[in-house]
C-alpha cells in the first residue's frame, strides 16, 4: 500500500484508491470537517458532527463522557460503533489538513465502542507539504468503551511534518468491565509531538495496552506522559514503549501506574527501551508506580543504550556487513511492538 503521507492531498480520488485497497470502510475528516460525500460509513458506524451554530451532541455523551462540556468545543466529531458492528476490515479514518487559515487548530474527537463491539481503527493524519506556515495542532480524543467491547488501534503521523510543526494530543480512555483495547502509535521524521494519555479502567476484567514504536531522525522530539489508573479490580495493563534516536532528536517518558484500593488482582507491566545511535540525541525516561491495594503485579522498567557491539561483532564475523548487522539488531529491538500488531499489510 502507498503511504497516505507521501501523497497529494489536492488529489482525493489517489488517496481513496489507496485507501479501497485496504478496506471498503473509510471515514475522510478535512481540516476537522466530516466529509460524508467522501466517506463510506459502515452499517453499525454512526457519525456526528458538531459545528459552531448547531445543536451540541453532549446529551449523547453525558453518561460515557463526565468531561465533554470541558473538551467540547467547534469542529467536535462523534464517531459511535455499535453492537451491531460486523467488519472482518479495518475502518480507516483519515484526518487532511490542507493548508489551514490558522496557525493553531484544535479538534475534539469522541469514539464510542458500544457494548460487544468489536472493531479495528487503522488512524492516519496527511500534512499538506505545500504549506510554509508553523502549524500548531492540538488534538483532544477521547475514547469510550462499554462492557465486552473490543478495539485494537493504529495511528501514525505524517511523515513529511515540517521541522516547526507541533501536535499536542490530549487522550482519555475509559474502559468498562471486560472490555479489551490495544493503542499502537507510531512516529518519525520531523516536528514535536507531546501525548498526555490517561486511561482509567473503571470496570472490572477491563484489559488496556499501550504500544509505541518511535524511529527518529533530525531534531524531532516526541514526548509521552502517561497515566494508567486501576481503578477496579481484576484489571491488567501493559505499556511497550520503544524508541530509536539518531541526530538530535529526543524523547521524554513519564509514565505512573495507579492502583487503587479497591483494585485488588490487578496486574500491570511498563518497559520503555531506547537505543541511541548519535552522540547529540537524548532520552529521559521516568517510569513511577503508585500502589494502594496488597494484592497485585506490577512490574516497571526502563533501558537506555547504545547497539549491542559485541552483538554487532558477532553478526560481522559471520559475514554480514555493518549496516546490515544494525539494521537487524534494531528489526530485532523493535520486535517487542511489531509482532502485536495484528494487521499483516499493517506489519509489512
Amino acid at each position: 500500500m502507498e503511504s497516505q503521507s507521501n501523497l497529494d492531498i489536492d488529489n482525493m480520488e489517489n488517496i481513496l484508491h489507496s485507501i479501497m485497497q485496504e478496506s471498503n470502510a473509510y471515514l475522510i475528516i478535512k481540516n476537522g470537517i466530516f466529509d460524508f460525500e467522501l466517506s463510506n460509513i459502515p452499517n453499525g458506524v454512526n457519525v456526528f458532527q458538531e459545528c459552531s451554530g448547531k445543536d451540541s451532541f453532549a446529551d449523547i455523551l453525558a453518561n460515557e463522557f463526565e468531561f465533554v462540556t470541558k473538551y467540547n468545543q467547534n469542529n467536535s466529531l462523534l464517531i459511535e460503533c455499535d453492537s451491531s458492528l460486523s467488519l472482518v476490515e479495518p475502518l480507516y479514518i483519515l484526518f487532511i489538513d490542507k493548508n489551514p487559515a490558522a496557525q493553531q487548530k484544535s479538534y475534539s474527537n469522541f469514539y464510542l465502542i458500544r457494548e460487544g463491539a468489536q472493531v479495528t481503527i487503522i488512524e492516519k493524519q496527511i500534512a499538506d507539504l505545500k504549506t510554509t506556515k508553523k502549524q500548531e495542532l492540538n488534538i483532544f480524543s477521547n475514547w469510550f468503551l462499554e462492557n465486552n467491547a473490543t478495539l485494537t488501534y493504529y495511528s501514525h503521523e505524517s511523515n513529511n511534518k515540517r521541522p516547526d510543526c507541533s501536535i499536542n494530543n490530549n487522550i482519555m480512555i475509559r474502559q468498562m468491565g471486560n472490555s479489551s483495547a490495544s493503542f499502537f502509535w507510531f512516529y518519525w521524521e520531523d516536528g514535536i509531538t507531546n501525548n498526555d494519555i490517561e486511561v482509567s479502567l473503571d470496570g472490572e476484567f477491563a484489559a488496556c495496552n499501550l504500544y509505541s514504536a518511535s524511529l527518529l531522525l533530525n531534531s524531532t522530539v516526541v514526548n509521552h506522559n502517561i497515566r494508567m489508573n486501576h481503578n477496579s479490580a481484576n484489571c491488567e495493563s501493559s505499556q511497550v514503549y520503544k524508541g530509536v534516536f539518531n541526530d538530535n532528536s529526543s524523547s521524554n517518558f513519564n509514565s505512573l501506574i495507579y492502583v487503587n484500593k479497591r483494585a485488588q488482582k490487578t496486574s500491570s507491566i511498563q518497559q520503555n527501551n531506547n537505543i541511541i545511535l548519535s552522540d547529540y540525541a537524548s532520552v529521559k525516561s521516568n517510569p513511577q508506580l503508585e500502589i494502594f491495594a496488597d494484592d497485585v503485579k506490577c512490574a516497571h522498567g526502563s533501558t537506555i543504550g547504545q547497539i549491542d557491539p559485541k552483538a554487532l561483532f558477532y553478526l560481522q564475523s559471520r559475514g554480514i556487513g555493518k549496516e546490515l548487522g544494525k539494521a537487524m539488531l534494531l528489526r530485532g529491538f523493535l520486535s517487542d511492538v511489531i509482532d502485536e500488531v495484528v494487521d499483516l499489510k499493517l506489519k509489512d
